[in-house]
């Protein structure tokens, strides 16, 4: 339903024409008279209680409802706005005279970009390279490299950095001289939006009453923000027809999710599930994505910028795909045009997977980028 606003105008002209038709003898209401200036607070009053009318509808309401309003809006429910997840990765660090000491890093070494992003090292366990009693990981001597597994300090997408991004020691290590990335990171992930919390609202309510693919959805999408999953009702994860069973298979945009994650998947799927019902969680066969690509823009533009621009798009795009999904090819011409930040005259000898093809669905698939090289030509 359509309100019937009013501006500050016609509130006050309808005042006039209505204390005039009320009164038997004329009145002066020109500007600046005692009647026309008590018609013209009113008038002021009336747009604020106007004001204050729609703000009460706008947060009654959730699909109108804005930050806070929303929280307060779900909360009622008992339902909460997902946090940001920090982006994961692994780094390697290099020694340039490893023969003549060993070199040990403990969790909470600071790694960074040029831009100071900040990844901290953390522990795994159950790394060959992990050291129960040097509390870190050991790189030996005569071994030149080492690489440890690192996490993003802020948790966001601003942790989501380029292959060869992670560049500089925020951490004075002895035994290490230099430290780098051999792979983008993608798996970081901003708190949920509120465009995202609407779309999940009805799915969790619809969680709450029945032990349904709803629910195992829900459970799923309430772990962390960037999962992508695919379920498979009635199949083993072997792919065998398994009657009262299913499968999930998650993806946290990495290719391999985490021990941690999985089982917090699972922790999560089996407080829903029906009784008597099986299921497994299991990570995703991975595919990995190789591009190339040949983009012209205009004089002046900068190559490096537009490459590196192209190239994170493709690679988050890519990472955003829902588990069992295919991939366009169509998709990297669209996405070199969209994302370079300049104009593009052309994109020429496009190639996924050294063809010209989508890449069709396959249950339980990820897709994970891998070598993306985009060429850029500056015209003259």
């Amino acid at each position: 339903m359509s309100l019937s606003l009013r501006s500050f105008s016609t509130v006050v002209s309808t005042a006039v024409a209505a204390a005039q038709g009320a009164c038997t003898t004329l009145l002066d209401m020109t500007v600046g008279t005692p009647g026309r200036a008590l018609m013209e607070a009113v008038g002021g009053v009336t747009l604020w209680l106007q004001y204050i009318a729609i703000q009460i509808l706008l947060t009654t309401r959730l699909a109108t409802s804005q930050g806070s309003d929303c929280d307060s809006f779900v909360a009622d429910f008992g339902m909460t706005r997902l946090a940001g997840v920090a982006a994961t990765g692994s780094v390697t660090m290099t020694s340039f005279t490893p023969a003549s000491a060993s070199a040990t890093i403990v969790p909470g070494a600071v790694v960074r970009t040029v831009g100071a992003i900040n990844f901290l090292v953390v522990k795994d366990s159950a790394l060959p390279t992990w050291s129960t009693t040097a509390s870190g990981y050991v790189r030996p001597a005569g071994t030149a490299s080492i690489t440890v597994p690192v996490q993003a300090e802020t948790a966001g997408s601003s942790g989501n950095v380029a292959e060869g991004a992670i560049c500089l020691l925020g951490s004075s290590i002895s035994g290490i001289d230099t430290v780098t990335n051999g792979a983008a990171f993608v798996n970081g992930a901003d708190g949920e939006t509120d465009t995202a919390l609407r779309a999940r609202f009805p799915l969790w309510l619809a969680a709450k009453a029945t032990a349904s693919v709803a629910a195992i959805e829900n459970a799923i999408e309430g772990v962390q923000t960037n999962l992508t999953y695919s379920i498979q009702d009635g199949a083993a994860p072997d792919g065998a027809v398994r009657a009262g069973y299913f499968t999930a298979t998650v993806n946290d945009g990495s290719g391999a999710p985490s021990d941690t994650v999985l089982s917090s998947v699972y922790a999560a799927i089996d407080a829903v599930r029906a009784c008597g019902v099986g299921f497994a969680v299991v990570d995703p066969t991975d595919l990995t994505l190789t591009i190339s690509m040949t983009v012209t823009v205009p004089s002046g533009s900068s190559a490096a910028a537009v490459q590196t621009a192209i190239e994170t798009a493709i690679a988050a795009d890519i990472g955003a795909q829902a588990v069992s999904a295919g991939y366009a090819y169509a998709r990297l011409a669209y996405l070199a045009y969209s994302s370079a930040g300049v104009t593009v005259l052309s994109v020429n000898d496009v190639l996924l997977n050294g063809g010209q093809a989508d890449i069709p669905s396959t249950t339980g698939q990820a897709l994970v980028a891998g070598t993306i090289s985009v060429s850029v030509l500056v015209t003259t």
